[in-house]
């Protein structure tokens, strides 16, 4: 366990041969998600088949990198790799394409998050490899 209010370095995600597309962009501040040719649905996390319709004909597409807070907790006994960072919001966001994505609520006070509440993604560089897409209210 960390000492008392010293943050350690966080856990930095290992992209695989079907989440490297996303972290490739996201290295660029693109947030991309999997689009379904045959049906069209938009799906997030990243997967080798439509949640729909099972087509492995998926492509990549530019999200809006907005949304709206569907849900939120507030983390004050953290996670393994997490300790010195809490407490933390983590949110629940509803995206306009129809897919929902779980990632933290950075520059905005506890007290101000609210479901409803509209966000937009900003970015967290981790490493040369790694850029995290993160939330911050919308202005």
């Amino acid at each position: 366990m960390a000492e008392a209010g010293k943050k350690r370095p966080r856990p930095v995600p290992v992209p695989t041969s079907i989440t490297r597309p996303f972290w490739d962009a996201a290295k660029q501040g693109k947030l991309v998600l999997q689009h379904c040719r045959r049906c069209g649905t938009w799906q997030y996390w990243p997967r080798p088949v439509c949640i729909r319709c099972i087509s492995r004909d998926l492509e990549w597409r530019e999200a809006a990198g907005r949304g709206v807070v569907y849900s939120f907790t507030v983390t004050r006994l953290p996670a393994e790799g997490f300790e010195g960072h809490e407490p933390y919001v983590l949110v629940s966001v509803d995206l306009p394409e129809g897919t929902r994505m779980m990632a933290h609520l950075v520059n905005c006070p506890i007290e101000r998050v609210r479901i409803g509440m509209p966000v937009r993604v900003v970015w967290e560089k981790l490493t040369e490899e790694i850029t995290l897409p993160q939330f911050e209210p919308a202005a």
